[in-house]
């Protein structure tokens, strides 16, 4: 179920970065998550020059949202934004402050994939 969702300005991430990125995120979460690549859903989002803001000042923001079924200890989730984080700024060049993370939960009971509804983490 992992989706992540990557906010980018657009022409600062050309389609081979999307690409790269894409594939270390996949693998850091089959390796953390335990679970098949085939999980794993990533789409990025580009939002035209001007329309981010840091501190009420224009910014080529880089935004990731991470959307997992509730279950994953505090741990587990603190070293998956850590990892993350990390991904991010190596294939995006953004400085600390041009970055932000966050991960919704939902219960696996109200999410479905490949026609099933989740199971629970295990």
């Amino acid at each position: 179920m992992p989706l992540y969702t990557i906010a980018t300005q657009a022409g600062s991430l050309p389609s081979s970065a999307k690409e790269a990125l894409a594939a270390r995120i996949t693998e850091l979460h089959v390796t953390m998550a335990k679970l098949p690549a085939s999980w794993v859903h990533i789409l990025f989002e580009d939002y035209p020059t001007g329309n981010g803001f840091s501190a009420g000042k224009p910014a080529a923001m880089v935004a990731l949202t991470l959307t997992i079924r509730t279950g994953r200890s505090t741990e587990y989730k603190r070293a998956l934004l850590a990892a993350l984080w990390g991904l991010l700024q190596t294939a995006t060049g953004a400085a600390d402050d041009q970055i932000v993370i966050g991960i919704q939960e939902v219960a696996p009971s109200q999410a479905m994939e490949m026609g099933s509804v989740m199971p629970d983490v295990s």
